[in-house]
């Protein structure tokens, strides 16, 4: 049986991003925009995911969701991204792609990022200087929150390739526990979960980590691996 990644780190919040194809302008017309998102809202509760927060610009998304399962939360968007792009080709009487590449996730894993993540959906627009408040804008589901919104955090963008994603991922990880690359080589704990969260979220290569972690691409597999085999013993002890 094939052994589907875990998250280990216990994340139910995700910060979802697509983009269209060669950068398209995929969500140009209000009614395409609109038939996206009642597609997201359709969806939802087949895949048992909640929508926290979402922007639709003219050829990208950036969605908040709360899920349960990894694996729900992939099919939910297999499921929307491809009947959008059904319904796309269908009405500019096109074929192929829609979507460029596979959606990019990223695990929110404290409540601080989690606020900082919907400012920086909501501030998508603004920045693109679309509007000059995220209120303003009317392809997201904007609303106030009452706490203090910042910028601490830097999230994956949709253009950003595997070195810039790996890079932002161990910034925000260190970040996060306070600690430098030298701690972490030496903190047997934060390192396992750092390497779990580089390969089962991000598919990150063993090479790519050494690299950027300046440590031994075996010392990297090795405790990858030894991580994965203890908690599949463990699952093994569960009835």
């Amino acid at each position: 049986m094939a052994r589907f990644p875990r998250n280990k780190l216990k994340t139910s919040f995700f910060h979802v991003m697509t983009q269209g194809i060669n950068k398209s302008y995929i969500f140009d017309i209000p009614k395409d925009i609109k038939y996206y998102i009642s597609t997201m809202y359709k969806l939802k509760k087949e895949h048992k995911i909640k929508i926290i927060a979402y922007c639709i610009m003219n050829n990208h998304t950036h969605m908040l969701i709360e899920s349960k399962e990894i694996q729900e939360l992939s099919k939910y968007m297999q499921r929307l991204n491809t009947k959008y792009a059904k319904y796309y080709n269908d009405k500019y009487e096109r074929v192929g792609y829609v979507f460029r590449d596979r959606y990019k996730s990223e695990g929110i894993y404290s409540e601080k990022q989690l606020y900082s993540c919907i400012k920086y959906i909501y501030d998508n627009p603004v920045k693109a200087h679309i509007c000059t408040k995220a209120s303003e804008y009317p392809y997201s589901n904007y609303h106030k929150i009452n706490v203090e919104l910042t910028d601490d955090y830097e999230f994956m963008d949709v253009d950003k390739n595997i070195e810039d994603i790996c890079n932002n991922v161990i910034k925000s990880f260190l970040q996060n526990n306070n600690i430098d690359l030298i701690d972490l080589e030496n903190n047997k704990i934060k390192l396992n979960e750092l390497i779990t969260l580089l390969k089962e979220n991000y598919n990150i290569s063993f090479r790519k980590m050494a690299k950027e972690l300046n440590l031994n691409r075996e010392k990297i597999r090795r405790i990858y691996m030894n991580s994965v085999t203890k908690d599949e013993a463990l699952e093994n002890t569960r009835f």
